[in-house]
This record gives structure tokens, C-alpha cells and sequence, in this order.
């Protein structure tokens, strides 16, 4: 405020001392400088850059507004229903997939642990549906194999396999498993000097 006081004695106006400091608190309060003014319009500026942001954003929010304006909001739920409920089938129809897996899986590691034959007969004869709902499957498939090898009816599916025949198979022309290389030669020589006679 030194210069308003400098400025009024140029202009021949002089303050007396004790008046200048109420002078000064009367233009402060009714007057404002150049930088106040200056700070109060970037203020305004602002706050209408504000408004302006507002306005536009309004208006994008009418326009994505008006874009739904002919839906059915019933039909778009129902449309979100029927999607909720087929992502729980597909989920519940995995799940099931995958415990019906683990469970032949139990099954063949509990049938080829008990030497089974013939897994797809010892299965027939096996309560599936019953083992699948059981709390401890591993536990009751083992009991129930062990009853089917107990059991008169069902014992011959288990056990070591069959001895598997050696050779080529061929009922003419070899004897024996080949093992005995002179076994042919001496068969066909004892042939021979019996049709010789």
C-alpha cells in the first residue's frame, strides 16, 4: 500500500500519520489490488473450465444414456439370468466330468491293485452309483473288490494272469516253442524212417 500513499503525494495530496493507517484498512476492505484481481479471474476461469467439463461430461452421459433408452431393462435381466444360470451348469457340468475321472480312476488303480482280469466286468458288477455318492470312495471301492474276490461267483476275475503261449502259433510244421532247435528235426526224422518201412 506504500505506493497508493506515494501516488496520492504526487498527485499534491498528502496523509497526515495517524490517518494513514485506517486509510489503508478502509481501501483494503472496498479495493483490491491488481494481483487480487488477477487472482480472482483465474479463479472464475477455472471454475468455468469446471462448468465447461461438467456440461461435456453431462452431455456423454445423456448420449450413452439415450443409447439404451429402447432397451428392455426385463428382457436385458432375463437375458443376464439365463447367461448366470448356464455359466453354473457348464461349471457344475466340469466339476462332475472331473469327479467322475478321479472316480474310474479309483476304480481301475483298485481293480489292477487286486489283480483283476477283466476291469470293465469287475466294474459291472461293482454299486457305482453308490460308491460315487460315498464320502470316502477309496476306502469303499478297496471293501467292495475285496468282497468281489471273496465272493464263489466273481474270484475267477482275479488272480495272475494267464500263462501266454509261446511260439508262432502255426499247428503244421512247428512243435514246441521253438526253444529246442533239434525238437522239428528229430520228429521229421522219426516220420521219415517210419514211412520208409
Amino acid at each position: 500500500m506504500e505506493n497508493i500513499f506515494k501516488i496520492m503525494k504526487d498527485f499534491g495530496i498528502e496523509m497526515p500519520e495517524d490517518k494513514k493507517k485506517d486509510f489503508e484498512k478502509s481501501v483494503l476492505e472496498n479495493y483490491k489490488t491488481v494481483n487480487d484481481y488477477n487472482r480472482q479471474v483465474e479463479s472464475l476461469n477455472q471454475a468455468n473450465e469446471t462448468i465447461k467439463a461438467n456440461d461435456n461430461a453431462m452431455k456423454d452421459l445423456q448420449t450413452k444414456l439415450d443409447a439404451f433408452k429402447d432397451v428392455d431393462v426385463t428382457e436385458l435381466n432375463k437375458t443376464i439370468d439365463g447367461l448366470k444360470a448356464e455359466n453354473v451348469r457348464i461349471e457344475k457340468e466340469y466339476k462332475d466330468k472331473e469327479a467322475q475321472r478321479d472316480f474310474d480312476d479309483l476304480i481301475k488303480d483298485a481293480i489292477t491293485g487286486a489283480h483283476g482280469k477283466n476291469a470293465k466286468a469287475i466294474t459291472a458288477l461293482l454299486d457305482v452309483d453308490t460308491l460315487m455318492q460315498s464320502k470316502n470312495q477309496k476306502e469303499d471301492i478297496a471293501a467292495a473288490i475285496k468282497k468281489l474276490t471273496e465272493a464263489e461267483d466273481s474270484k475267477m476275475l482275479f488272480g495272475e494272469p494267464e500263462p501266454q503261449v509261446k511260439g508262432g502259433g502255426n499247428p503244421i510244421g512247428n512243435i514246441g516253442d521253438g526253444s529246442h532247435p533239434n525238437t522239428t528235426d528229430s520228429i521229421s526224422s522219426a516220420l521219415k524212417e517210419y514211412y520208409k518201412k
